[in-house]
């Protein structure tokens, strides 16, 4: 917002502001379904798009009073740099397993307060909630008539129970009535993910290309889609940030399972 009196203020200004709207359009594009379904569930039953973090651990009474930190969707913790001309952030993490939304490593939540140093202008920390399995899009894109083109990543983030869950809604964006949206739901339990749900016209042609597990520490003994053993050539482990990635390049058309043993 600017008007013809005043100073310009683009992003593309400053090198700085540029890249760190890049950065944030870039997670924004790759959650957008993310976002839709949150907005699409808000819609049906009222949950909150952003959540204070006493919603999600009402029970946790360090959490009552924090307005700096909030939930975006079910899973994404944000806790921004918000002390003008500051790299360094104290946050809260509540007790329980989170993931690095970057790096996707297990970071360990102790029910206190952690620092982090040299926050770069250009990035907001984030973390994924562990018990969920977020819908991401393979790559960015510059509209989201373009975005609706590429494929899709599950990134299964297991809980402390070592269970996941998620939804993902897709319909035409555009037509208050919809006739044929997708629906569905991602489930994650003893080293199985299932997809299932209703299956509508609007993510024909998409694939799901990968499936990403994390907090695997050891190489697994077997990986199978639908049911059927596949070559060590499709999946990788990062055994450093503990991450299974694995090729799937299914059709979002129908159900599916990806399993690791």
């Amino acid at each position: 917002h600017n008007q013809d009196t005043s100073i310009s203020q683009e992003f593309y200004r400053w090198p700085s502001v540029a890249q760190a709207a890049k950065n944030a359009i870039d997670i924004r594009y790759r959650l957008m379904d993310y976002i839709y379904t949150a907005f699409h569930k808000a819609h049906l039953d009222g949950t909150p798009v952003l959540h204070p973090l006493w919603f999600k651990y009402p029970k946790d009474p360090s959490t009552y009073d924090i307005d700096l930190q909030f939930f975006y969707g079910d899973s994404i913790l944000v806790s921004p740099v918000t002390d003008e001309d500051s790299t360094s952030v104290t946050f809260y993490l509540p007790k329980d397993i989170f993931y690095d939304f970057k790096t996707l490593a297990p970071v360990k939540g102790q029910g206190s307060t952690v620092t982090f140093n040299d926050v770069p202008f250009t990035e907001i920390p984030l973390h994924i909630k562990g018990g969920v399995v977020l819908p991401l899009r393979s790559q960015s894109a510059m509209t989201t008539t373009e975005l609706r083109t590429r494929d899709f990543e599950f990134v299964v983030a297991p809980g402390t129970d070592g269970t996941a869950s998620g939804a993902l809604y897709i319909d035409d964006g555009v037509s208050l009535t919809q006739t044929s949206p997708t629906s569905l739901s991602l489930s994650f339990r003893h080293g199985l993910l299932s997809v299932h749900g209703s299956f509508g016209s609007h993510a024909s042609g998409v694939k799901v290309s990968r499936v990403r597990f994390l907090g695997v520490s050891k190489p697994p003994r077997l990986v199978l889609v639908d049911g059927k053993v596949v070559g060590k050539a499709s999946y990788e482990l990062d055994a450093t940030n503990q991450i299974l990635d694995v090729d799937v390049g299914v059709e979002l058309t129908g159900s599916f399972t990806v399993q690791y043993q």
